[in-house]
């Protein structure tokens, strides 16, 4: 039976990359950030590795602390087209086959969400979920809106958008490429293991999910 919706991961998934380090290099590169603000950035990581090893290196967004937010949206569309350029062809085709057939393609991702936005807009899909900046005063605070869709925190806006278009997950396929992927992947009726770290792999092959090379 074909997915009436496709949940798709971004970052190593539908691109080959990590498009938020892309953007806050691309940031540094063009001066919009500072060497200090980088250091600073940087600095809350070896200060509490275990909150990394918890949540993941994303929970730190303090390079975007007093950034405006229109900045932001402008930095996003300068970084879009070097990321559109790193889209893994093969998961493209299989997302592109599914929207054809009739299916939602929902692009779930750890990432902010105006470079989620970006990416699935310029690849022709609507829906989408990313990390939501808190914004004050026309500036990005450096925290965000709720929980970041990563790891288990992705099955609520799944099933959230699951419920909006009346299909339960027997429906659904998703594709991801992290070991932290394992709880959507585990959650639909079907799954793609997209170039998949060595333990993803490995639960892969157990549960007989259909495993996409990286050249792909």
């Amino acid at each position: 039976m074909s997915p009436r919706i496709v949940i798709c991961d971004l970052d190593g998934t539908l691109i080959s990359v990590s498009s938020e380090l892309e953007f806050v290099l691309g940031l540094f590169r063009r001066k919009v950030l500072s060497r200090a603000v980088v250091i600073r950035f940087l600095y809350h990581y070896f200060r509490h590795p275990i909150r990394t090893m918890r949540e993941g290196r994303g929970w730190n967004r303090g390079y975007f602390s007093g950034l405006p937010v229109d900045v932001l949206h402008e930095e996003v569309k300068q970084c879009t087209p070097l990321l559109l350029k790193k889209v893994r062809p093969g998961v493209l085709d299989i997302l592109n086959k599914h929207k054809e057939d009739g299916a939602e393609i929902f692009i779930l991702s750890a990432s902010l969400s105006p470079i989620v936005q970006s990416i699935a807009e310029g690849l022709g899909f609507t829906s989408f979920r990313g990390s939501i900046p808190v914004v004050k005063n026309g500036k990005c605070t450096g925290h965000l809106i709720g929980q970041r869709p990563y790891g288990k925190a992705k099955i609520a806006p799944a099933v959230a958008m699951m419920d909006q278009l009346g299909l339960d997950p027997s429906q659904a396929l998703a594709l991801g490429d992290s070991y932290g992927d394992r709880y959507i992947l585990d959650l639909c009726g079907s799954a793609i293991a997209v170039h998949p770290v060595r333990k993803l792999r490995k639960l892969a092959v157990q549960n007989d999910w259909l495993i996409l090379e990286g050249h792909k």
